[in-house]
Formats: structure tokens, C-alpha cells, sequence
């Protein structure tokens, strides 16, 4: 048969399938993240009453030194990585503990990254802006740690792909498309057991870059689509896998949950350790008698209830990965 007369089927995700981009967003029109309270930012202030639920009163950034001191050698390390520092806060608490580090702060807002200069200066950091899925992979060979902190949902995620066109082998000039369907070949992870999904498919290819590049240790965090609250709470903290990346609605732009498995799926495959759990393995409070008739009943406390029960939700909403080498 003559295959200049051979009709390639035309891929229905083609028709279907959008890529969520935050890109333009974060670099013309982002000027606070007032409305996007991090577990990090909702720590940072020595005041803020959510600290006196905590087992140890500490910000986020020197609860998470801690624990990832366990497995970290610190004090053998030089050169730290923080794609997507927010404010800055995270850092400024590592580098309060350890001033021999010797940090970049990567971002691809300008207005984030003006922020972290305020909130970093006179200590020993560098600043980059630039879009890390177009970063030079050598260029981060250098560094010991990579940390990407609640932010792995700004990255672009494609939508509404179809369970059935994925294992059809149907043609695509859909460049996302591609990504998608390498991953699925590469890697070989479970297919959703749904007809439409969406796909992490930016955080897939920022993880990628980081572990092509054989930096030693990473850490990364975000609000993921697969946590569930532990057993003994299960009554009372109400967090329940969807399985599926779904859609954040937030000022000017839509971010999407994470699938963890699908990265740690990605890390495994280059030869990294994985540790996963929910931010609660770090950020332990205490569960006093209050605290559980709060998680009970929020409404009986008005505002200070319903903050308490959105913020230990999200301790067990958000995941975070470790990843080693060694």
C-alpha cells in the first residue's frame, strides 16, 4: 500500500486536551500571594496563633531543617537550590541555621523574586529569573539540595487527556501530547482508572531535569491529589484521594494538585531513594481536648475554628517527597 495514501487517525485528545499554564501570570501580572496562604507563610509569623498548636513552636523552614537533618549532612553541604522561593521565608530559616550555605533562588516571577532579595538580604545568596523548564540542566549539576516548596502546582498540567486514545498509539503534533505519552511509555506507571484524567506533566519534567542532573538530595512539597488522613482521624479529619490532579481556582490563574506517585515513579526510575509522607510527618501538633472538639464542630468556634480545621486539613492535603543518592 502506498503510505503517501495511508490515513493516520486523528488523536482525540487533540480535540479535548488544554494545557494550564500560570507562566504569564507569575511573570506579568502576579503582585502577592495574599490569597494563597502556604502552610510555610501561615507559619512564618512568630505570632500567629496557629504556632501555639504545634508540638514544637517553630516556622515551617526550621521544622523542615530539622527533619531533614535526619538525612541530610548539613554540615558536608555547600551549595542549596530553592526553585520557586515564594517569599523567601523557607530559606531565610535555613540559612539563619547554617550560614556556610551558599544559596541560588531561582524563580520566574520578578515580583517574588524582588521579594526574596528583601526578605534574603546581606546573606550569601544568589537570585535567578528564569523559567526552570527551560534551564540549562548543567547548570544545576552543581548543587547538593534542590527544594521545591508548595509550588509544584504552578507547573503546567495537561487536562482531559483520554484514557482510550493514550494506549491507541494514534499520531499527535501536539507537543505536550508527546511529553505525555513518553511518560507513559518511559516510565510505565499505572494508567488512571478513569475514561479523562489530567497530568502533572510540567512537574513531571522539572523532576526529570533535577534528577538528570544527579543533584543528591531533593525535597518537594505541594497539595496532592492522592493524601488521605490517618486512620485514627479519618472521622475527624476529612482529607480523601481523588487520584487525579484537580483544579485550584485562584486569583488570575487555575493551579492543579500533584499525582505523587507519578514523580516518585520518575525518581525511582533514575536511581533515587524516595521517602514520602504528609506534612503532619514534620509539622506535629498536639491533638488536646480542644483541638479534637474544634475538628468536631469548627462551626461552634466561628473564625478561629474554621482556621484551625483548613490548617491541619492541609497538613495532611500536602505531601512532600525525599528523594537520595546515597
Amino acid at each position: 500500500m502506498d503510505s503517501e495514501n495511508v490515513m493516520v487517525p486523528e488523536n482525540p485528545m487533540d480535540r479535548d486536551c488544554v494545557l494550564n499554564s500560570t507562566k504569564d501570570y507569575h511573570v506579568n501580572s502576579l503582585t502577592s500571594l495574599g490569597w494563597e496562604l502556604t502552610v510555610c507563610n501561615a507559619l512564618y509569623p512568630d505570632e500567629t496563633p496557629l504556632r501555639k498548636l504545634l508540638k514544637v513552636n517553630q516556622s515551617y523552614g526550621n521544622l523542615l531543617y530539622d527533619y531533614l537533618s535526619r538525612f541530610v549532612p548539613f554540615k558536608e553541604m555547600r551549595r542549596v537550590i530553592e526553585i520557586g522561593g515564594g517569599y523567601g521565608f523557607l530559606m531565610k530559616d535555613f540559612l539563619t541555621r547554617d550560614k556556610s550555605l551558599n544559596v541560588c533562588m531561582l524563580d520566574i516571577s520578578p515580583f517574588l523574586l524582588q521579594k526574596q532579595r528583601e526578605t534574603l538580604g546581606g546573606l550569601h545568596v544568589s537570585f535567578r529569573q528564569e523559567d526552570f523548564l527551560e534551564t540549562d540542566p548543567t547548570s544545576i549539576a552543581v548543587f547538593d539540595l534542590a527544594i521545591m516548596n508548595e509550588n509544584l502546582g504552578d507547573f503546567p498540567t495537561l487536562t482531559r487527556i483520554r484514557y482510550d486514545a493514550m494506549q491507541s498509539g494514534m499520531e499527535t503534533d501536539n507537543p505536550s501530547l508527546k511529553k505525555a505519552i513518553h511518560f507513559f511509555e518511559r516510565y510505565r506507571p499505572d494508567l488512571p482508572d478513569r475514561e479523562i484524567f489530567n497530568l502533572n506533566i510540567g512537574a513531571i519534567e522539572a523532576l526529570e531535569k533535577i534528577c538528570e542532573s544527579m543533584i543528591p538530595y531533593i525535597f518537594l512539597g505541594e497539595h496532592s491529589c492522592e493524601a488521605r488522613s490517618p486512620e485514627v482521624l479519618r472521622t475527624i479529619i476529612h482529607v480523601d484521594p481523588t487520584g487525579n490532579p484537580e483544579r485550584i481556582r485562584l486569583k488570575g490563574h487555575d493551579e492543579y494538585t500533584i499525582k505523587f506517585s507519578y514523580l516518585e515513579k520518575v525518581a525511582l526510575a533514575h536511581g533515587y531513594k524516595a521517602m514520602r509522607g504528609p506534612f503532619a510527618d514534620f509539622v506535629t501538633f498536639n491533638l488536646t481536648g480542644k483541638i479534637l472538639s474544634i475538628l468536631k464542630n469548627p462551626s461552634v468556634y466561628g473564625d478561629e475554628g474554621e482556621i484551625i480545621c483548613h490548617f491541619i486539613e492541609d497538613l495532611y492535603k500536602y505531601e512532600y517527597l525525599f528523594l537520595s543518592r546515597n
